[in-house]
């Protein structure tokens, strides 16, 4: 059954994946982000490309902004060393009290855990290590904090749908991040969160945040399609469930209406290229919306009957 009409929640990333990227390009997608109809401002993370890094730039997002919603999708917290991981998180959040939702991962790219000098095989014992240390610097007071600072309010997220990483999100978050995924595909992901939170008796129902690219042209085989196969070339979503590009007007509203149809409570659009003509571009798309209904995942089972499966995102 479909939910009541509730204020659309669109947030947009920055552009720090963005082949020359700059930082004054940062600052003015920040500022215009935080003035204007996006709900959350995304990060995303890669350890081995050009892209500014992710906590930095969060933390420069922070400063600039006291409204919008800070979302990292996804922090690769086993690239970093688990106590810098925690104080990471907690300087963020008290940089940008109640408005962090970390979105975390362990990643698909071998190569960044190469370069890291980290063993891959380790990825998700660190993440396992990662979110208790977290929760044991929740409540930890004054000296006592030997991480520290105290770690302040914030939303946890969990990417991916494997087995492990549905025990993560109910012992530990408050939702699911996923990252370019088709909608037909995050439904299958939003499910599963769903069954698995219930089934751990938690109550309430678990946020649901889906992503995918965005360009305002309507052509193929333009910069923003060259940009996104650079990005995707070491790794990233399998051929059979990747999102694509969101185009135009109407393939904004598409694939908005499509994610919300799957539970999305929010849906982030990651930019492709780095003029400020994009985002207020968007801005405007946004604007424009009516409030969508949300529905509830009901993923088609037949779609992988004789195709590849989801089995072992994000272990």
């Amino acid at each position: 059954m479909p939910h009541e009409a509730e204020t659309n929640r669109i947030g947009v990333l920055l552009p720090n994946g963005v082949p020359g990227c700059t930082g004054e390009t940062l600052r003015s997608w920040i500022r215009e982000i935080e003035d204007g109809p996006f709900s959350s401002l995304g990060v995303a993370d890669r350890y081995v490309y050009v892209n500014h890094e992710i906590m930095m730039t969060m933390a420069a997002a922070a400063a600039l902004t006291s409204r919008v919603r800070l979302m990292s999708a996804a922090f690769l917290g086993p690239l970093r060393p688990t106590p810098l991981f925690a104080k990471q998180v907690a300087t963020l959040a008290a940089l940008a009290p109640g408005r962090l939702s970390l979105g975390v991962a362990i990643g698909n790219r071998v190569n960044d855990y190469a370069a890291a000098g980290i063993a891959w095989e380790r990825r998700g014992r660190i993440m396992d290590e990662q979110l208790r240390a977290l929760a044991e610097i929740r409540d930890l007071k004054g000296e006592d904090n030997t991480v520290g600072p105290e770690l302040g309010d914030i939303e946890l997220l969990i990417g991916g749908a494997s087995d492990p990483a549905l025990r993560r999100l109910v012992e530990h978050a408050d939702g699911l991040v996923s990252g370019g995924l088709k909608p037909e595909v995050f439904a299958f992901e939003a499910f599963a969160t769903v069954k698995a939170w219930e089934g751990a008796g938690r109550p309430g129902r678990p946020r649901l945040v889906a992503s995918m690219w965005f360009a305002s042209s309507e052509k193929t085989g333009d910069l923003a399609e060259a940009r996104l196969d650079s990005y995707l070339k070491n790794g990233g979503p399998p051929e059979h469930v990747i999102s694509g590009i969101a185009r135009g007007r109407d393939g904004i509203e598409a694939a908005f209406r499509a994610y919300r149809a799957q539970g999305a409570d929010e849906v982030l659009f990651f930019p492709l290229l780095d003029d400020p003509a994009e985002l207020d571009w968007l801005a405007g798309v946004v604007g424009d919306l009516p409030p969508v209904e949300r529905g509830e995942p009901a993923p088609d089972f037949s779609l992988f009957d004789s195709g590849p499966s989801m089995k072992g995102r994000h272990a």
